[in-house]
This record gives C-alpha cells, structure tokens and sequence, in this order.
C-alpha cells in the first residue's frame, strides 16, 4: 500500500481538531463532507490490482490474490474506522448532537460511498473504474452539504431512527459488497487458470 494513502487518510484529523479547537457548530457538516473521499482512498487502494492490470502478476507471487485482497481490505478498514473514532468526538464538542448521532451522521455517508465504490470496481476496469468512484465521492460529498443547508430539519432528533436503519441497511450491503469482491477474486484465479 501506497504511504500516500495512509497520511492523506491520517490528514482528515487537522480539520477535525481544528474546528474543536474553534469550537465551530460547522465541523461536523464539514467533516462528513470530507468522509466520502476517505471511503474512495479506501477503496481504490484495495482494488488496485485489478485497475491497473496487475491480477496476473499478483496471483504469481507468494500469497494469493484473495488473501492480498483481504489483507488491504481490513488494513484500510480499520484505518479508517480508527480515524472515524478519532474524529467523532471532536465533531461532537463542537455540536449538540450527541456521540451516538454524530458517529451515525459520519458513517452513513462512509458507507454510502463504500458501497457504490465497490460496486463500481466490481462491473468496471481499469481507469474509468477509477474517475467513476471519484465523481461518486464528490457527488456524495455534494449532496451531504446540500442536505444540510437545505434541508436541515432531517437532522433532526425525530428522523434519526431513519438514520439509523439507513446506517443498517447500508453496513449490511458493505459486508454483501465486499464478500463479492473476494468472490470475484476467487473467478479471476479460475478464469486464469483455465489459459495457462
């Protein structure tokens, strides 16, 4: 894994500390802005091989594939999930929103973008796969924004319950999503196997 990848998913911290500092009613909204682009770092990191054409030569090498696959998927995970921990806290110093709320608020568009992304990289190669997860994250990351200047009054204490099932949903379809992405590692092993 790129180093690149892990300091820029380190760097989505410095805002959070910086609004808690500030005290900033803002740095939640901003900060779950920012949270679509940590799923697509994710993501595009652990499909790597697959967009850049290296299936063949990582399946050569000591481990297999899947166990690459699934060695950069937990890693990145719980990177993410650790800074995500990190980062609730001093979105909520900040709000008065409780710590269960603002986690809720901050992972449901993680795991929004997480689940399209994977989608995406499963039905599409190469570098399009890439340019689509991005126009993904800003697209998320947009409408998470407008959501809170518009339409505000979802934010509030009466509808987190829809939050809540959304988050359900959403972690259920992430597990769906990543067991079929192990599984198509699994079909390129075959479908490779079966040319030499």
């Amino acid at each position: 894994m790129r180093k690149s990848t892990l300091l820029i998913s380190l760097m989505l911290i410095i805002p959070a500390l910086l609004g808690s500092y500030s005290i900033d009613l803002n740095t939640l909204w901003v900060i779950s802005s920012l949270i679509p682009f940590l799923a697509l770092l994710a993501v595009t990191e652990s499909t790597r091989s697959a967009v850049y054409g290296m299936i063949e030569f990582e399946m050569s090498t000591r481990f297999s594939l899947k166990s690459v696959m699934l060695a950069r998927l937990s890693i990145l995970g719980m990177l993410d999930f650790i800074i995500l921990c990190c980062v609730t806290p001093l979105c909520c110093i900040s709000s008065e929103i409780s710590l269960f709320q603002t986690a809720i608020y901050l992972f449901v568009p993680y795991l929004l973008t997480v689940n399209t992304n994977l989608w995406i990289t499963r039905h599409f190669q190469g570098k399009e796969s890439i340019y689509a997860c991005m126009s993904v994250a800003v697209l998320i990351s947009g409408l998470n924004v407008s959501l809170h200047f518009i339409a505000k009054f979802i934010y509030q204490l009466s509808y987190f319950n829809w939050w809540l099932l959304l988050a359900v949903i959403l972690t259920a379809g992430m597990i769906n999503e990543l067991s079929h992405t192990i599984k198509q590692t699994e079909e390129y092993r075959w479908n490779l196997s079966l040319t030499d």
